[in-house]
């Protein structure tokens, strides 16, 4: 490497630690959000939607095997639970984020939940995970009202 390259590349590492110091010092200086600092505990939310996420990924793996071994009754049952883990994951994530949009996606997951238990019910007295299932979005449809 000659001279002009070193200070070249020099230059270049100078040039992007500025920039670097520059963008920390102005997020340091830029007042929190509103949104931020007044975001409100999800505690309970964030404890529900992990529930209803455990039980969903066993119920999941649950309707896999019922519909390897022929049992088609449990499609309705692979989607519903699909669609509830998405859903549920993605509250779970705004609210532990505290985010101004936890209350919009917890009144969808309300009933994204509610429809899975319905679908699950149908399951639950003869299939544990079904049962565990429908509780755990039982809990989490209530969960999500309340906020």
């Amino acid at each position: 490497m000659n001279r002009r390259e070193l200070l070249i590349q020099s230059a270049s590492s100078i040039s992007s630690l500025a920039v670097g110091v520059s963008i920390a010092g102005t997020a340091a200086a830029a007042p929190s959000s509103p949104a931020k600092a007044a975001s409100p505990n999800y505690e309970k939310l964030i404890e529900t939607t992990s529930k209803c996420i455990t039980t969903g990924q066993a119920c999941l793996s649950h309707c896999q095997k019922e519909l390897a071994q022929g049992n088609k009754v449990m499609a309705e049952c692979l989607q519903s639970v699909l669609e509830l883990v998405a859903t549920c994951e993605s509250l779970q994530k705004l609210a532990s984020y505290g985010s101004v949009y936890t209350k919009e996606q917890a009144q969808l997951s309300a009933k994204v939940c509610g429809d899975c238990a319905k679908i699950c019910e149908k399951h639950a007295h003869h299939m544990a995970p079904c049962k565990a299932c429908m509780d755990a979005c039982k809990d989490c449809e209530k969960a999500c009202q309340a906020v």
